[in-house]
């Protein structure tokens, strides 16, 4: 293993162990101003109901999506096996954490786990994209058994972790010219500061499968980064940079507003329940995200403590949902 990719792995633990911290956690989604039509009657039936949809063309049988949260440290690679295995038996989507440390050292392709999902995307940074390296991208989201990729935007992260882009900019013609050469679908990402307004607007007229709106109240990377390391920054102006971007209801209308009706929209960021799944499909979403209270699940019971999360918040989601009156996703967002 090289030095760059040693250090890599190093961050990446890390960062997972700051996760666990409740002080790099926001406030959640905020979504407690957002009413769901209620039926009484319970009209819909469970076998009525009809949780299916799709991502980039590939069906799922609910909409949750196990977001995307780490490789390249092997504490990561019975974590990630075990997502993949509960993605895989639920017909669940999955991005996996950012490739960047893979192309750095291929002998670390196990801790990005194993077994096959349907809906798996990989993950990448914008800063790491260029036309030139579309084919080896495309090589690595092979090796990982991905059948698309996610391209994250983080700015304020690279600006605030020392090993980062400070200079980081990333253009709507970057981002064009590495899709055309990219065979595989692309979702565009944010990482905590969310996708809204004029952004938005421009990302939505790439040639794209979606967008994750990654808004705020879900885990800071601002604060996991300034926790990292000692930063020349007062902790009042770490806060107010925490606060920059898009709340997720707002981003999520935005880029409802923008994407076509065959563009994903997923919406993550503090996203704490299975209801708040719920108000955000009723907003426009097709799917909602949820990362740290994955590890957190597995961090205190494993396998089994991830299973039974996501078991009961698929059987709330579907409760939920029938409460509403709609019998799919199409009629819970016209409800809205």
């Amino acid at each position: 293993m090289n030095d760059a990719s040693e250090t890599i792995s190093e961050r990446k633990q890390t960062h997972l162990n700051l996760c666990l911290n409740e002080r790099v956690r926001g406030n959640g989604a905020d979504l407690s101003g957002v009413r769901l039509p209620y039926d009484a009657l319970f009209s819909v039936s469970p076998e009525q109901l009809d949780t299916s949809g799709k991502i980039a063309g590939i069906p799922v049988s609910f909409p949750l999506m196990f977001g995307a949260m780490t490789g390249g440290t092997p504490a990561a690679a019975a974590f990630n096996t075990a997502l993949r295995k509960i993605a895989d038996k639920y017909g669940l989507a999955m991005e996996l954490g950012s490739m960047r440390a893979l192309i750095h050292d291929g002998t670390l392709l196990s801790t990005y786990g194993t077994g096959e999902v349907q809906a798996l995307f990989a993950n990448i940074g914008c800063s790491e994209i260029t036309p030139s390296n579309a084919s080896q991208i495309l090589e690595t989201c092979k090796r990982l058994g991905a059948s698309g990729l996610c391209i994250h935007l983080n700015g304020l992260q690279e600006w605030m972790q020392e090993e980062g882009n400070h200079a980081f900019s990333c253009s709507t013609d970057t981002l064009s010219a590495f899709i055309a050469r990219f065979p595989l679908p692309v979702l565009i990402k944010e990482v905590g500061s969310g996708i809204g307004g004029k952004c938005a607007q421009k990302i939505a007229r790439l040639p794209i499968a979606g967008i994750e709106t990654a808004s705020l109240g879900g885990t800071s990377w601002i604060r996991i980064e300034a926790m990292r390391r000692n930063i020349p920054v007062s902790a009042q102006n770490v806060e107010a940079l925490n606060d920059l971007g898009y709340d997720a209801v707002t981003a999520i209308k935005d880029c409802r507003k923008y994407l076509d009706k065959g563009q994903t929209l997923i919406a993550s960021g503090g996203i704490s329940n299975a209801v708040d799944l719920v108000k955000c499909l009723y907003l426009g979403a097709d799917m909602a995200a949820i990362a740290q209270p994955l590890y957190a699940a597995w961090h205190d019971a494993g396998e089994d403590g991830i299973e039974a999360f996501v078991s009961e918040w698929i059987e709330i989601g579907k409760l939920t949902w029938r409460s509403t009156g709609c019998r799919d996703l199409k009629t819970l967002q016209c409800a809205g």
